[in-house]
């Protein structure tokens, strides 16, 4: 499957320029994939399929009817019939404009407003190197057309290339420039008036990650004695700036011979330090805060995880006491929709809730230790062993259950390894860390023919405990059966990995290493930066919010890896 691109060029193909519209229009319009699909009466995998320009709608009806669900005005329809004309025609604009003055106006706003005025196009603001700001007329097409040529390089707050705009005064530590570089899809966009607020960051989601928002203030910082030192000369505007109730992060600069660093400290921590001290000008953070691959992974699941749970919490809480009636049956398959209203983190949430207490009802029961199966492939799935209240018990209480030592499976093949981004691949690696640290001996599998195998625990040739909530059509699938042909496919499977796994090593380090060299992170690294992590603990570096998030699995994570020998 084709991969969606973050940002559109000008020689893109009008096939991918329409799927690009299509995703745009329906994060405006605050739709999921699921939800798209339902209200166009197709399958989520064809969205998909629309989204990542691999199939464009099969006909004028078909994309009349998502223009019509998005709001487009046409436009999605303008740009279906040149799909089948191979227009390719340059960006051009138009004197008849809606006049916008909102600087802070991103890609999607852009083109739901112009799909839903009655002139031909917009102004967008563009601000010059010497601050000045001028409006730049865009037609319909053009917005089409342009995705980031003059379209979003004009729209102030979408900060793909907007470090290439963004001068000295507004920028002085680089902060933009650096982030927007090193970590694809992260938006940043400076509010005016600002009441204190630096940087808007826009943090990507995922494919079930909503993503999330966080507010930046950026101070000049220097280490001393392995601490770093935040300068807060305005400490009025920082306590201003933290004592908001949302999500904020205070960043320190520090200046180096090469390219400055940065440090992280979460807004309420820095609040409470400010407030034991009304004084102080100075802000201390550890240098395990660096913002870096490391912590930027853990940044960006707490809070995509924490943000949607948080949101739906009352509902969630209603929703999970409805569902404990299935408890009483040994099989059940839960669609989404008995979870209405509820946002995708949410139904993860549920299913592997659900998923955790069926295992743990039926460990007892099976012969003999089994072997375990998960269907996490990547970084986004699998930080939920991480972060999940339940997810740290569980693992205890598994391991508790069964007395010994037992083996976990993971399909991990080498496309998906290439394809996930370093901080996602550092999140798959800490989970399975965290197993390592519970006692569990995981193995991976590159095969990639098992990807469609569920979520199970097999006491081999006897009985089979069915728990799936990662990759299948509804909330989760559960069962327990004896059935030969089932129990025979997964002890096969089972066994197969056990014996041809990539990662097959006789300790846990040893397993842990190869693991790393084979999602491409380097071991001397990992166990340094989990080290540093491990004494101060992540909650510093980004607080929990929801009750059903927990710090406790990255923290005994690192802890882990952090005590494990960086030679051989």
């Amino acid at each position: 499957m084709g991969q969606q691109p973050n940002v559109l060029t000008p020689d893109q193909s009008p096939q991918h320029r329409l799927g690009y519209m299509i995703r745009e229009l329906r994060n405006a319009r605050g739709l999921s994939m699921r939800e798209l699909a339902a209200k166009t009466f197709v399958s989520h995998a064809k969205v998909q399929r629309w989204e990542n320009g691999d199939r464009p709608p099969k006909d004028r009806e078909e994309a009349e009817l998502i223009d019509r669900v998005l709001g487009a005005g046409g436009l999605l329809v303008e740009l279906w019939q040149e799909i089948g004309r191979g227009v390719s025609e340059p960006v051009h604009v138009s004197e008849s404009s809606v006049h916008v003055s909102d600087t802070s106006l991103d890609l999607a706003t852009a083109i739901s407003w112009a799909a839903s005025s009655d002139g031909e196009g917009i102004f967008v603001p563009q601000r010059l190197d010497d601050g000045t700001v001028v409006l730049v007329a865009l037609d319909r097409r053009t917005l089409l057309r342009a995705g980031v040529g003059i379209g979003a390089a004009a729209v102030a707050g979408l900060s793909t290339p907007a470090a290439a705009s963004v001068n000295a005064t507004q920028d002085p530590f680089g902060f933009a420039g650096r982030f927007t570089e090193s970590w694809p899809g992260l938006r940043l966009s400076r509010p005016v008036p600002d009441f204190g607020v630096d940087w808007q960051a826009l943090i990507p989601g995922g494919r079930s990650m909503l993503g999330s928002q966080l507010s930046l203030q950026v101070h000049p910082a220097r280490v001393e004695a392995g601490r770093v030192i935040v300068s807060v000369p305005d400490q009025r505007r920082t306590e201003e700036f933290l004592n908001r109730p949302n999500r904020s992060l205070l960043v320190g600069a520090v200046a180096s011979a090469g390219a400055p660093q940065f440090y992280v400290l979460d807004g309420r921590k820095a609040r409470g330090r400010l407030a034991r001290n009304r004084n102080a000008h100075e802000v201390t953070a550890p240098t395990a805060y660096e913002l870096d691959d490391f912590t930027q992974g853990i940044l960006w699941a707490v809070a995509n995880y924490d943000d949607a749970l948080q949101a739906d919490d009352q509902a969630l809480a209603e929703t999970h006491s409805d569902l404990r009636a299935y408890e009483r049956l040994s099989a059940s398959a839960v669609s989404r929709e008995a979870a209405p209203g509820l946002n995708p983190v949410a139904h993860m949430w549920l299913g592997s809730d659900f998923c955790a207490r069926h295992i743990l009802r039926a460990l007892p029961d099976l012969p003999e230790v089994p072997a375990f199966w998960t269907r996490e492939q990547r970084g986004e799935e699998a930080s939920a062993w991480l972060i999940f209240d339940h997810k740290y018990p569980y693992l205890r209480e598994t391991t508790k259950a069964l007395g010994s030592t037992s083996t976990r499976a993971f399909c991990i093949p080498e496309n998906v390894v290439r394809s996930s981004p370093r901080h996602e691949r550092i999140l798959l690696f800490l989970a399975m860390a965290l197993m390592e640290a519970m006692g569990i001996h995981t193995q991976v599998t590159s095969d990639a023919s098992y990807e469609a195998v569920e979520g199970f625990v097999v006491a081999p040739d006897k009985e089979a405990v069915i728990a799936n909530w990662v990759g299948g059509e509804g909330m989760w699938h559960v069962d327990v059966t004896a059935r030969s042909s089932v129990v025979r496919e997964f002890t096969n499977a089972a066994q197969d990995v056990g014996a041809h796994s990539v990662t097959a090593a006789a300790t846990p380090a040893e397993r842990l290493r190869a693991l790393a060299q084979y999602l491409d992170l380097p071991w001397s690294w990992l166990i340094q930066r989990s080290a540093q992590l491990a004494k101060v603990g992540s909650s510093g570096l980004i607080q929990s919010r929801s009750r059903l998030v927990s710090p406790d699995g990255i923290d005994t994570a690192c802890r882990y890896v952090g005590s494990l020998p960086a030679d051989r």
